[in-house]
């Protein structure tokens, strides 16, 4: 009950009783009275009566304006005083509680802020002990997102319900692509929380499950599970699922599965270019072969054969052997892309390559090596396999010409080219020496197909060429190389900002309970927030931006966000823009609201909406319900509605006010993701101090948001 409430119900109660002990004194005498006595008495009357009435409401105005300074020196602080206590014990350790009301209330207030600077070095102290025993904690935490982010396939950790607990960049690379809400997206998102099987095929992974379950209750060594899968793109992944355990206490206990991915549809690819290339030779050949052999058996069967027939046959000879040789020289053009696609090209630093070959050839040959290369240059190309062609030359110019020293020079060429120079300017070497080893079969590719060097550079895309000084000798070797787009060395991330996501504590979530009696603590929420041309959804204002960020198990993902901006496809008000800073020109060509809402809508899925004064946001969603075929029936809390709840006696209950309360800074107002990135923040803030009063789960939450004041606005 509000403050104001209980004080009207008071003072009513006061003039009541007043009054009505004056009346029932008055009426007690009166009928004590004999006849003639009231006769006298009535006679006398108004001679009488004002003089009790007036002390009636003279006692009334005393004891009501003492019942105003009550409420406003004693009660009213004394209530906000109890709040802003517990906002210190739970939510913000650095609130300091402003006096005020009677002397007793503002010495009970420096004695609590007193107590609130203890409680804040003494927390400071736990949290700092609690720091240190969780440091080994975090490293291995660290070492294992170290780890996932230099994998090169695709990681998912889920538990036994499917929930993802860890993925790293590759997967998302993989499963999803890019993030923005404009691109089409066919199958579902990635994120902590989220189910895996809306970004994979249930079955096969059902099955893997049931597999290792099977295996566990016979006591055998869990397999490893491999499968393939197609997305919904047509991109098709192979997939191994191996099994994660519980704690040691249930060490047989399967509680989740690790997924690794790997895209193998350009394999699948080079395969079928393989089958279409064997089957259109074999075609080809056949054909050029038939009319060979009926020509030269005609010509054999009939020595006497006139010369025009002789001519003819010859000429089909001609030209069946013209197509045969352009069919072979093709399949060898396309054989070669193919095996350059299945290639292991890499990028390599430039002076990387240049000091390995150094180091290489120096250590099994004893050979001096001067080296040079560009500063910066970043080569794209197999570069074991051309490490080895140069060692193999090394080795046959140390045997056969006692060679000492030589030089490796890669410099830029032409544009996205190099230009490698292998020489030896104090020798003479054979020519015909040097084309051996360019054209000797030298390397075996993954097929187990020996290459020349030659063949080598050819996949790349470059050329061998020989220069020489003589007619018969040459004084070096220079290649053709391809150069990586991006013609700077990649940095290497910090471990802090590893693209890997994770949250383990998801594996404690066994089983699907009912939503509403879901502690608060544990729920996944999307905090969302929308910036609009106006305040009148039901008069054609419309959402100009919308922005969202994930909430799982207390934690705030900020990789998994949607800021949008969106065409309304109208005006924005000049006095709109002053607010929000979006300005019109902004807004052309951003996808409109029934392409934004679909996605928004898979973004939210299985979450609990949250908003700041959330009627007004959800107003705009529900108004576009029949015009982008998206309906919202997530669960909905109203941090306006929650702050009321815990802080029934503040002044107000705005996002601003709310945030210095809970000392959060705001960065971003008046923009829709940041708007809702402070909303998180206090939402996670919110949260104890519900759990102060006995509110711990969705449902009580909800049903504490319908008794607000604040829950009857409208839009």
């Amino acid at each position: 009950m509000q403050p104001r409430l209980k004080y009207w119900i008071f003072l009513l109660a006061i003039v009541n009783l007043i009054f009505g002990v004056i009346m029932a004194g008055v009426l007690g005498a009166w009928f004590n009275l004999a006849p003639e006595e009231r006769a006298f008495v009535h006679s006398l009357a108004d001679k009488i009566l004002p003089f009790p009435v007036l002390g009636a409401f003279i006692l009334v105005g005393a004891i009501g304006g003492l019942v105003s300074l009550l409420f406003k020196y004693y009660i009213i602080p004394t209530l906000q005083l109890a709040e802003e206590t517990r906002l210190i014990t739970r939510a913000n350790a650095e609130h300091r509680i402003t006096p005020r009301g009677a002397r007793e209330l503002v010495y009970l207030t420096e004695v609590i802020n007193d107590s609130a600077e203890a409680y804040a070095r003494l927390k400071t102290e736990v949290e700092e002990q609690i720091r240190a025993a969780h440091a080994e904690l975090d490293e291995e935490r660290n070492r294992l997102a170290a780890l996932m982010s230099e994998l090169p396939a695709g990681v998912l950790v889920c538990n036994s319900d499917g929930q993802i607990l860890l993925y790293n960049a590759q997967a998302q690379k993989l499963l999803q692509g890019a993030r923005g809400l404009a691109d089409e997206q066919p199958h579902g998102l990635i994120g902590l929380g989220r189910s895996v099987f809306g970004l994979l095929d249930r079955e096969p992974i059902v099955h893997g499950l049931k597999l290792l379950q099977a295996a566990r209750e016979e006591n055998r060594e869990l397999p490893t599970s491999h499968f393939m899968t197609t997305l919904a793109d047509g991109r098709c992944l192979r997939i191994a699922m191996a099994p994660v355990l519980g704690s040691r206490r249930e060490r047989r206990e399967i509680s989740g599965f690790v997924l690794t991915l790997e895209d193998m549809s350009a394999q699948i690819e080079a395969d079928t270019r393989r089958d279409m290339l064997i089957q259109a030779l074999t075609e080809g050949i056949q054909g050029a072969l038939e009319d060979i052999r009926r020509s030269i058996t005609t010509i054999l069967a009939d020595p006497q054969l006139g010369p025009e027939q002789l001519e003819k046959n010859r000429a089909t000879i001609d030209r069946a052997s013209r197509e045969l040789q352009v069919q072979l020289a093709e399949a060898r053009r396309n054989y070669a892309r193919h095996l350059q696609a299945l290639s292991k090209v890499e990028n390599v630093l430039a002076e990387n390559l240049v000091q390995i070959l150094r180091k290489n050839i120096d250590e099994r040959f004893s050979i001096r090596v001067e080296g040079e290369a560009a500063p910066g240059l970043v080569l794209r190309l197999d570069s074991y396999s051309l490490v080895q062609a140069v060692s193999h030359l090394a080795a046959l110019l140390k045997k056969q010409q006692n060679m000492g020293a030589f030089h490796i020079r890669i410099a830029s060429a032409a544009p996205q080219r190099a230009l490698m120079s292998i020489g030896w300017p104090q020798a003479c070497l054979d020519h015909g020496f040097i084309s051996d080893w360019v054209r000797a079969p030298l390397i075996t590719d993954a097929q187990g197909k020996l290459l020349s060097f030659s063949e080598l550079v050819a996949r790349h895309g470059g050329e061998v060429q020989i220069e020489a000084t003589e007619a018969h000798a040459c004084h070096e070797v220079r290649i053709d190389l391809p150069v990586e787009s991006t013609a700077e060395h990649p940095e290497q991330s910090l471990p802090e900002s590893r693209p890997v996501y994770y949250e383990f504590d998801l594996f404690q979530q066994r089983g699907l309970e009912e939503l509403g009696d879901q502690p608060l603590r544990r729920l996944t929420y999307v905090v969302f927030d929308t910036e609009t041309t106006g305040l009148r959804p039901a008069e054609g204002d419309e959402i100009i931006q919308i922005g969202a960020v994930r909430v799982v198990n207390g934690r705030i993902l900020t990789g998994e966000t949607v800021d949008q901006l969106i065409d309304p496809c109208r005006s924005v008000p000049p006095e709109s823009v002053e607010i929000h800073g979006i300005r019109p020109e902004l807004l052309v060509g951003q996808p409109t609201i029934e392409q934004v809402l679909p996605h928004f809508r898979r973004f939210a899925e299985g979450a609990v909406l949250v908003a700041h004064n959330a009627a007004f946001d959800m107003r705009f969603l529900q108004l576009k319900e029949r015009q982008s075929g998206v309906r919202f029936d997530n669960p909905v809390l109203d941090t306006l509605l929650l702050s009321s709840v815990v802080h029934p006696h503040q002044q107000g209950h705005s996002l601003d006010h709310i945030a210095k309360l809970l000392n959060l800074t705001i960065v971003g107002r008046h923009t829709a993701l940041g708007d809702a990135l402070v909303t998180a923040e206090v939402l996670l803030k919110l949260i104890p101090l519900l759990e102060s009063q006995g509110i711990h789960t969705l449902k009580q939450a909800l049903d504490a948001s319908i008794n607000s004041p604040f829950a009857k606005m409208a839009f």
